[in-house]
């Protein structure tokens, strides 16, 4: 309402969106005039514009507010009691206090605002920030064909893990069509899945299911497909009531509710990732990978990779941690760590500059070295003078009286060779690989461009030996005997520790995998030990950088590496039992403290009834090697984190969440084994469209021939499966006497 100073007064009614007027007078009750009610319109724009500049300040101040708490909070505890009690993952999460952190992005891909759940499930939102079109997504929406969107974070949690296909959050059925309208737009030539909650319970009480009437129109305002949950709430209700293959099979089953609508694009055939976060790498280190992912425009978790192995070699068997508070199971840092990609992403120019620390060490050993053997080389020369010196003294001593006893004049101290202190090698048979290793009891790291070839050379006959060295070695902790007639029998190394890094190219990696799983001599999990392997996605856009190195942030870095190669393992308070006399027995240790024991005991619970469910035994292969990834990586970002005295909580989330990234990563790798459908489903249509198969066909006459990637009975029969789910095909069982007989009908589409 507002009075004028002449008296005359109106009133406007509504919100400062839709404002209404109602009624003007002027003191006498008389009409306003044009101009007096063209004036007080004015007014009501100005309120308006007023209220919507506010609005956005406020808007703004919350944006800037979510960012601050966003960027120092820590990764999520993947113990967090709402992750628990839903059954869930956190998918790229973070949580501040007891909190977890969803960020809500908008279209430009900016965090605008932040929603808190707590563990008793509780959300609040931020006071002020907006929420209309926001959405937080995990998987890459920019990979595959399948967008799933639906309203709440545990309910797309559910259905990621069902399908590994990247999903959206709208946190809300009222904000549903408007980000279902935001991420076509985006995302135009993707096919969007609305995956409605059924407000069953709602509906039996009011008359309406507003889940299932929000997904709906936003299905319609884009052209989406539509799938609702057949039990009363969500997909996450689901999953927990009956389990994760009852939600596969409810989308399955809805995709057919699409009646007579074309074909649904396949997914693709490599499961989406999470991308990389440079907080899972120390402060210190990391300015130093921002600076070289951002030179070399290359994935950063090709760097992180060769960081975080580099430091493994150098610390190595110096210090080990316990996982457990009281017992004396020691895990060894050592790494190995893969990286795959397509020839020319740039993995080798980014291992390498990741190692540049490393190479400084080497350099610095090698230059003691050649100063060690200028003086061993004089002390030789002194010691061979004395030598013959007392030879031709004895010689006199003897001839004077032939029973003198010559052994204190002819005693002369032996000069010890120095020995090179080695960090790397990169070609070197096990043999000498075990001599460095007795020279260099605390371990070193093997380098090879290529992985998949020094892996398909210990397949060979012959190479038997050479296989063992290399699984004894990834222990870290375990001794080894070499008995070779010519080097001498009995050639006992106390403890050998391998640190392993390289590169590899999809197709070389994926013949590989699908070897060492179908049995044989590879299938002894000597590609399950390579815990730290990742295969990123690249991104979409590259940027020309022509700067000069950050020099600073490379001298930070090579001071964390320096610290690590020197640091005495009693004097941060790692502790070293003692054998019966008193002498020193083993590596020294440190443990993780009480916090961190709760963390990690958590942590392996869940794994441990994990590699218990039905896992594909190479995934179950891989994941319990995990035992000795997680405490690993704690002990070396607590350490190079210039911590002292017992493994920190923040080490250990920090170290939880590197292992929530690589689970994305490995699923990933051994997709191509554990997920066959698509990769047959495509080979199907294309024999299809090249006229090869007739329409209407028999599994028989898919699989007989013999082609390639459709000669297994059971994957073609789920590959039929698939094409029929994503109504490529449609069936008709015939009667013949017995077995009724399935034909397949190809229903079209490009």
């Amino acid at each position: 309402m507002n009075i004028n100073p002449d008296g005359s007064a109106g009133a406007a009614f509504g919100n400062w969106k839709d404002i209404n007027q109602k009624w003007f007078h002027t003191p006498d009750g008389k009409p306003l005039s044009r101009e007096q009610q063209q004036n007080f319109n004015r007014q009501i724009q100005q309120a308006r514009e007023q209220a919507e500049q506010e609005l956005i300040e406020k808007q703004a101040q919350a944006a800037k507010k979510a960012n601050e708490i966003w960027n120092n909070a820590q990764p999520a505890n993947p113990n967090h009691g709402y992750l628990i009690k839903k059954q869930i993952r956190s998918f790229g999460l973070k949580q501040s206090g007891q909190a977890l952190l969803v960020p809500i992005y908008d279209g430009q891909k900016q965090i605008i605002s932040l929603q808190e759940i707590l563990p008793d499930g509780l959300k609040k939102f931020m006071p002020g920030g907006k929420i209309k079109g926001g959405y937080y997504s995990f998987g890459n929406p920019g990979l595959g064909h399948i967008i799933n969107l639906g309203e709440g974070y545990a309910t797309m949690a559910s259905i990621h893990a069902a399908t590994g296909e990247p999903c959206i959050v709208s946190f809300n059925s009222g904000n549903l069509k408007r980000v279902a309208e935001v991420i076509k737009e985006q995302y135009p030539d993707k096919a969007i899945k609305i995956c409605a909650d059924n407000d069953l319970a709602t509906e039996q009480k009011i008359g309406s299911n507003p889940g299932r009437k929000a997904a709906e129109q936003a299905a319609g305002a884009i052209g989406a497909e539509l799938c609702i949950c057949p039990m009363d709430s969500d997909f996450n209700d689901l999953q927990q009531a009956q389990g994760i293959s009852a939600v596969q099979q409810a989308l399955k089953k809805t995709r057919r509710l699409s009646g007579d609508s074309g074909p649904i694009p396949l997914p693709d055939e490599l499961l989406p990732v999470m991308p990389f976060e440079f907080a899972l790498l120390s402060e210190s280190l990391q300015p130093w990978a921002i600076d070289i992912s951002d030179r070399l425009q290359c994935p950063p978790d090709f760097i992180a990779v060769a960081i975080m192995t580099a430091l493994a070699a150098v610390i190595g068997r110096k210090v080990g941690i316990r996982p457990q508070a009281h017992t004396d199971w020691t895990v060894v840092s050592n790494m190995w760590a893969l990286v795959v990609g397509r020839p020319g992403v740039l993995k080798s120019p980014a291992l390498e500059a990741g190692l540049a620390p490393l190479k400084r060490l080497i350099a610095t050993a090698n230059d003691l070295y050649q100063m060690a053997q200028e003086e061993y080389q004089l002390e030789s020369l002194a010691a061979k003078l004395k030598k013959e010196a007392k030879e031709k003294q004895a010689r006199k001593l003897l001839e004077k009286n032939p029973d003198t006893d010559l052994l204190a004049v002819l005693a002369v101290d032996e000069v010890p060779a120095p020995t090179l202190k080695r960090y790397l090698a990169n070609d070197s048979t096990p043999a000498s690989l075990g001599e460095l290793l007795r020279q260099n009891p605390n371990g070193l790291m093997v380098f090879r461009d290529e992985v998949v070839s020094l892996l398909k050379s210990l397949d060979r006959d012959g190479q038997e030996e050479g296989r063992g060295f290399y699984l004894t070695a990834w222990n870290g902790d375990s001794p080894y005997t070499f008995d070779r007639i010519g080097r001498g029998l009995n050639l006992t190394i106390p403890a050998i520790c391998l640190s392993l890094l390289g590169g590899t190219q999809p197709g070389r990696l994926s013949e590989y995998v699908r070897a060492a799983v179908k049995g044989g001599a590879a299938d002894d999990g000597l590609i399950q030990r390579f815990s730290l392997a990742v295969w990123p996605d690249l991104k979409k856009k590259w940027h020309n950088v022509d700067r000069r190195p950050d020099t600073q942030a490379k001298n930070q870095a090579f001071e964390v590496f320096e610290y690590l190669d020197k640091f005495n393992p009693i004097e941060i308070g790692a502790i070293q039992d003692t054998d019966f006399d008193g002498s020193p027995d083993g590596i020294p240790y440190l443990r993780f403290e009480s916090a961190a024991v709760e963390l990690f005991l958590e942590w392996r619970t869940n794994l441990e009834q994990e590699l218990r469910s039905d896992l594909h035994p190479a995934l179950e292969s891989h994941f319990a090697k995990y035992r000795k990834l997680i405490p690993s990586l704690a002990l070396i970002i607590h350490l190079a984190n210039g911590c002292t005295g017992l493994v920190s909580e923040p080490a250990t989330l920090q170290a939880l969440a590197w292992g929530e990234y690589l689970d994305s990563h490995a699923r990933r790798i051994y997709g191509s084994v554990t997920q066959p459908d698509v990769s047959t489903a495509k080979a199907i249509l294309s024999k299809i469209k090249n006229g090869a198969l007739e329409s209407p066909f028999t599994s028989h006459e898919v699989w007989r021939p013999g082609w390639s990637k459709l000669t297994d009975r059971d994957q073609v029969k789920d590959a039929l499966e698939l094409l029929e789910d994503y109504n490529w095909l449609s069936t008709e069982q015939v009667k013949t006497g017995g077995r009724p007989k399935i034909l397949y009908y190809f229903r079209g589409g490009e």
